[in-house]
């Protein structure tokens, strides 16, 4: 089994991130403020609408939210609408920015991308944080609007400067990857470093890759486990993973194949396929938790239901050798036609040997 030989020669493949943002990123979705929190909401409900129905632009954006959530009524998008409709007419800039939210997905009315903006527009300049952050994601991404980046970098540095931290995530993305803006990494390093400071879990993701590489900051492992750690114990999937990469390869710390386990395990638990992968191969050989190929088989099986090639190739061993699994040509030959469909040498010579006999 090739891929199975030397540990640390397989935990390497994980890719520094290649897309404006991944897929486990948040950065670049509008935000609403429709959060009610209440013990028994249906017992409000009688009250909340008489005193919506008399004018008050409380009752009235409070009324919209449980229409819009489903608390303490029957979900409707139509309702929810209704309500936020009257109380952004008395100026509730949350009920603007719920509102032009509904226009800018469709819900409960027709999907209008020029009358979300308006409305995004108009709470903005009564400087609510989360409609100049919605703004600036129009207008970053010419959404209902022309194209402005000057416009979406101004609105970003308002809303972050009053709290809404991914404001300046976005920025750092923008400079980090050149979207829009010319690249210049140490200036995404000082974005993502006002972001990391109130514990934005990407950002901090971002300094621990850009100290480990040596990426706009000055290379720094020993820094590039302290952000990854702040991001992956607030859940952030990739930093997980790159620890559990860090741990195992001894990369700025003693090589603890332990850590490794438990962040691989994590990130695998979270969803992530390449460690998925990578907690069935410590589990093959025994590497920072007790062996059990039946472990190394289950792992390996989420992995390759999620398209991981090397998953796909060790599956297709597994079912050929019969360990950790029962015996079974025919799943073996799946799992190696998989690999060997994903440019897999190896697997292509299994499958043509096993289908010659």
């Amino acid at each position: 089994m090739k891929k199975l030989t030397i540990l640390f020669s397989l935990l390497f493949s994980f890719n520094i991130v290649a897309q404006t943002h991944n897929a486990y990123s948040e950065a670049d979705k509008t935000r609403t403020d429709i959060e009610v929190s209440v013990k028994d909401p249906e017992s409000l409900i009688p009250a909340l609408r008489l005193a919506a129905e008399q004018g008050d632009v409380e009752a009235q954006l409070k009324l919209g939210n449980m229409y819009k959530q489903g608390k303490g009524v029957e979900a409707s998008d139509i309702r929810a609408v209704f309500w936020y409709k009257k109380a952004a007419e008395q100026g509730s800039v949350k009920a603007e920015n719920n509102l032009a939210y509904m226009y800018q997905n469709g819900l409960g009315v027709t999907r209008d991308l020029a009358q979300s903006f308006a409305i995004f527009k108009l709470a903005a300049d009564q400087n609510y944080p989360l409609s100049q952050y919605n703004l600036a994601l129009m207008l970053k991404n010419g959404e209902g609007t022309k194209q402005n980046i000057p416009e979406a970098i101004k609105y970003f540095i308002k809303a972050g400067d009053q709290g809404v931290t991914d404001a300046y995530l976005n920025l750092g993305i923008m400079y980090f990857f050149g979207d829009g803006v010319k690249e210049d990494r140490m200036t995404a390093a000082d974005w993502f470093s006002k972001a990391a400071k109130n514990s934005n879990n990407e950002a901090q993701y971002y300094l621990g890759l850009m100290s480990e590489h040596g990426d706009g900051l000055t290379q720094d492992y020993v820094a590039a486990i302290y952000f990854y750690t702040q991001a992956a114990e607030q859940g952030y999937i990739p930093a997980m993973y790159n620890l559990g990469i860090m741990y195992a390869t001894g990369t700025g710390t003693k090589p603890d194949n332990v850590k490794a386990a438990k962040w691989f395990t994590k990130a695998a638990e979270a969803g992530s396929p390449d460690a998925q992968y990578n907690i069935g191969v410590m589990y093959d050989v025994g590497g920072g938790v007790e062996k059990s190929p039946q472990k190394a088989v289950e792992w390996y099986s989420k992995a390759a239901e999620q398209g991981s090639m090397d998953a796909q190739y060790n599956l297709g061993i597994k079912y050929l050798q019969g360990e950790g699994v029962e015996k079974n040509k025919n799943r073996a030959i799946y799992w190696f036609t998989k690999a060997a469909d994903q440019g897999d040498a190896d697997a292509k010579a299994y499958l043509d040997e096993l289908l010659k006999k």
